[in-house]
Formats: structure tokens, sequence, C-alpha cells
């Protein structure tokens, strides 16, 4: 009997262990650029959402407006998460963002905050 539970006990040991590896791993798995470098949109609480793309993080505020006969998203403004870690954030990726917010809200002008307001502003 006590050989049964030590067998039990010391798989139990190697699941776990197991499993604290692979969430170990999966978490220090950082975006790349190397996914299609696609746009990830995930909608958040009340009227924000965060825009992820070769590891830069925006967060975005939405506002409502009245348009005709039904309410719409007229405006976006966006906040970069960590500003200091932007470099190499180029126009191509502003594009890339912006495409993903147009396909969301149609009908919305974006707005963008410092420091990505200057490369907006810049003349190429």
């Amino acid at each position: 009997m006590k050989i049964i539970f030590l067998l039990l006990l010391a798989g139990a040991a190697i699941l776990l262990s197991y499993t604290f590896l692979k969430a170990r791993s999966n978490s220090t798995h950082a975006p790349s650029c190397l996914d299609a470098g696609e746009v990830e949109f995930r909608d958040q609480y009340d009227h924000h959402f965060t825009l992820s793309y070769c590891g830069y993080r925006m967060i975005g505020k939405k506002y409502l407006h009245p348009r005709e006969d039904s309410i719409e998203v007229t405006k976006v403004v966006m906040n970069a998460v960590q500003p200091d870690q932007l470099s190499g954030f180029s126009r191509n990726d502003l594009y890339k963002m912006e495409e993903c917010i147009l396909s969301h809200f149609p009908y919305a002008s974006i707005e963008w905050k410092q420091p990505i307001k200057e490369l907006v502003l810049t003349e190429i």
C-alpha cells in the first residue's frame, strides 16, 4: 500500500513540475513580427481596447456619437502602453494599426498621442 501511495505522489510531483515548466515557457514567449505580422485587437472594459503588433502595445479609447439613424464610434484616441520601448516603430506599423482600427470602426477618426503624434506629423 505504501508503494502505491509513493507512486501516486511521485506522479503528482512530475505532473505538477511539467505544468509549471509549460506555463513558464508560454508566459516568456514575447509577441514577434514572425506571427504573419497581424494586428491583435482586444476589446476591453467600457470604452477601451488594446492593439498589439510586433511587440508594440497601444490602448485606444472609443468615443460614441449619434450618426444619422445609429450610434457609431466616431473618434478613437490611441496611447502607447510603454512609450520608452517604441524604438524601431515605423510608419508601416502605424498604418497596419490604423487599418485594423478602421476595419472595426469604419466611421472613426484616429488621434494619436505623444510620441506617435510626432511620427504622424513629420514629412516623409
